[in-house]
């Protein structure tokens, strides 16, 4: 079955007679539960979700040039943009190239050449902005003579791509020096200020300066200086900036001489004030490359390297870190033992944990490419390997997704050296690396971030020649829902019985009409109310709700044919439900694509639980009442083929009744199905087993013998046919 769902308009509740006969209002709202009752809660805590496979790639370039990819990122609005160097095979002409995948868009746009450079050194990186734009901006040196022959004087230049447009804009300068500078940064507040810091020297020695750009129509402010000099003019490495949420600038860089030095910070706060900078490194260290990070919650941290000896081989991994909405720093701590060979990068998730990702040397395997993670509340994960072979230095990248995964990418190889990648998806890393390129000798190299689906997307140049290669992108391509009611993960409809001796047992559909039997797995209470459900948790596998005798509703994730165990994968929704007297999943009634959940009060209140996304519930809502006049409701899933799930409900005479679903969370007016379904003591929906792609039903009589009802697709149900017998010896089916 499609899961997904279109609107359709909803009808009025009508009283037939002296029966109270349940239709959902019509933009009725929720009600306040009865203060004698404590309604379960929605839960909106993430949950685990597995990741999507990745795609195939597409390339960005055609492979005659030399691409450099310098940056990927994505916009507020969900665009994607990779910005590059390309370089003729020749080494002339020198260009910085950019490349837009619109939102909600899987093609990407042609290559738009946004400055032809005066030579081959440039840094360039992309800053987003809340307003939706995207700015890119460069170092140039205009005055070097070719590589290794590099002179004073730089102009540090950008360029904006605004919210929904499709132009660039035209180039324009932050700063020019005519001496030595290097190392622009760039960062966006939300306000839509921007601020701009870089490296420079004058004959006071190496400092650390930045200019503001207030509004889009302003001036750079002049040049100020953020370090405070030393006596004798050290500065060691390039600033570091990012910008938070709540409108504070951070900077951090190394001051110090060859023997000492200091990781200091220093923060910009909202009235546009810088303050005196802060040390965050322990006295009488060398602490070289630091690498400041925040994340969409608003924590930072810094890491860097440290030694007591500037001469020694041996270094420490330490960082700090800083709440979300604080400006002060935690002390310096140790990394958990993490190390690598250079730099290391640092991504923060939305809930403040910190993962730091490297390249370190081990005697009995190598080079490998190592991570961690420090939680929020300042626990450490193991140290984990997630590379397979030989990792070069310092090409890897890390990024963070608003869904609290973490996704890593890394070079990996001896000779023909392809691009990797692995993901931290609750917790966990991938059991493999995925490669992602396609070379078959030379290299690859890539970038990657996260998408507005949450979805990571990498971009990459991998060779073609001695002096070429290609740029390459892929991203996860999501998985099609499972089939509805499906638990086998074959495509077919399945039934789930519970014995009186606890045992759970998945009869798996046939595809012609039979049922045959699949896993099973002992140990439940024969009290359990058990719910066949979507796919709830994320994993592209249909799940089960079971309700316990107290009133806990636990959600059991499947495993697409292995059997449901009480100690099985798991998570608990909450309690309070044993204020409902049943419980069944319809299939979409809210037109999001995904199953709900519809629970009846004794008292005849239904009450609609959207799933939320997140592996959970929306709160609940009201949608009718009246219900107590059914003594079955039955989840079928689409009859009609408007992607929309669809109610039954037999009443006390006998009588089946059909609810359409609208796609908005309400039913539509009943229609009668037919009399005389009080012959039979179990009514349970199956999905498609006959193979048709109609959702079809199955009945138990008090015989214990099994009959189909196949789905015409229009509504109704065909004939009778009888499956078998000996259905008694489950107590429940669903």
């Amino acid at each position: 079955m499609n899961q997904h769902a279109r609107p359709r308009r909803a009808t009025l509740r009508r009283v037939l007679g002296a029966t109270l006969i349940p239709v959902v209002g019509l933009g009725v709202a929720a009600t306040a539960a009865p203060s004698a009752f404590a309604a379960p809660a929605g839960i909106n805590a993430a949950a685990p979700v597995a990741l999507d496979p990745w795609a195939a790639s597409v390339p960005l370039s055609d492979g005659t040039a030399l691409n450099s990819i310098r940056d990927v990122k994505t916009a507020k609005n969900g665009a994607v943009v990779a910005l590059w160097h390309r370089t003729a095979a020749d080494h002339s002409k020198p260009e910085l190239v950019v490349s837009v995948r619109p939102a909600a868009s899987s093609a990407w746009g042609e290559a738009h050449v946004l400055r032809t450079l005066p030579t081959q050194r440039s840094d360039a990186g992309l800053t987003v902005s809340d307003d939706g734009s995207v700015t890119a901006s460069w170092m140039e040196y205009p005055n070097d003579g070719g590589p290794g022959n590099e002179k004073p004087g730089g102009v540090f230049r950008m360029a904006t791509l605004a919210a929904g447009a499709t132009t660039w804009s035209e180039t324009s300068d932050i700063m020019t020096d005519p001496g030595w500078v290097h190392s622009g940064q760039l960062a966006g507040s939300p306000s839509g200020e921007l601020v701009a810091v870089w490296q420079g020297f004058s004959a006071g020695g190496a400092g650390v300066y930045s200019s503001v750009r207030a509004t889009p129509d302003a001036a750079w402010s002049e040049p100020v200086r953020l370090d405070e000099p030393l006596a004798d003019g050290g500065l060691n490495g390039p600033p570091q900036l990012v910008y938070s949420a709540q409108g504070t600038a951070t900077v951090a860089f190394v001051q110090g001489n060859a023997r000492t030095g200091e990781v200091k910070v220093t923060d910009r706060a909202a009235n546009g004030t810088w303050s005196k900078p802060v040390t965050v490194s322990k006295p009488g260290t060398y602490p070289t490359g630091p690498t400041l990070a925040i994340g969409r919650g608003g924590h930072a941290a810094v890491a860097w390297r440290t030694t007591e000896d500037p001469s020694s081989e041996s270094s420490t991994q330490v960082l700090a870190v800083r709440p979300a909405g604080s400006l002060t720093w935690g002390a310096e701590e140790p990394a958990n033992g993490f190390r690598t060979g250079g730099w290391r990068k640092v991504a923060i998730n939305p809930q403040g944990d910190v993962t730091l990702l490297g390249v370190a040397y081990d005697e009995g395997t190598g080079f490998t490419a190592r991570t961690t993670t420090r939680s929020a509340s300042g626990t450490w994960s193991a140290l984990k390997t997630i590379s397979t072979g030989y990792v070069p230095d310092d090409q890897f990248d890390l990024t963070a997704g608003p869904d609290g995964s973490f996704h890593a990418v890394w070079t990996q190889g001896d000779t023909a050296r392809k691009l990797m990648t692995s993901s931290r998806i609750d917790g966990v890393w991938s059991a493999t690396p995925t490669p992602l390129s396609t070379n078959t000798t030379g290299y690859a190299l890539g970038l990657v971030t996260v998408d507005a689906a949450d979805r990571p997307v990498a971009v990459w140049e991998q060779s073609t020649g001695d002096f070429t290669n290609q740029l390459r992108t892929a991203t996860t391509a999501p998985r099609p829902l499972p089939a509805w009611r499906d638990v086998s993960g074959d495509g077919k409809g399945d039934l789930v019985g519970l014995t009186s001796a606890g045992t759970l047992t998945v009869r798996t559909g046939t595809g012609t009409g039979g049922l045959g039997t699949g896993t099973s797995a002992a140990g439940w209470p024969a009290t359990s109310t058990v719910v066949p459900f979507g796919d709830l948790s994320g994993d592209h596998c249909n799940d089960l709700l079971v309700k316990d005798a107290a009133g806990m509703l636990t959600r059991y994730d499947g495993g697409c044919g292995k059997a449901f165990a009480p100690g099985g994968p798991k998570r608990t929704l909450g309690g309070g439900w044993q204020i409902y007297d049943s419980l069944t999943a319809p299939g979409d009634l809210t037109g999001d694509g995904r199953t709900d959940l519809l629970a009846r009060t004794p008292a005849g209140e239904l009450w609609l639980y959207a799933d939320n996304g997140a592996g959970a519930f929306k709160p609940r809502v009201r949608i009718g009442a009246g219900w107590q006049a059914y003594n079955t409701l039955v989840g079928v899933g689409d009859l009609n083929g408007d992607k929309n799930g669809d109610l039954l409900a037999r009443d006390t005479a006998g009588v089946l009744w059909r609810y359409y679903g609208t796609g908005t969370g309400a039913l539509g007016a009943r229609v009668k199905i037919g009399a005389g379904w009080q012959a039979y003591n179990s009514l349970a929906a199956v999905g498609d087993f006959t193979g048709d792609g109609k959702a079809d039903l199955v009945a138990r009589d008090t015989a214990g013998v099994l009959w189909r009802y196949a789905g015409t697709g229009t509504g109704a149900f065909a004939g009778r046919v009888q499956i078998g017998g000996g259905w008694q010896m489950y107590k429940t089916l669903s």
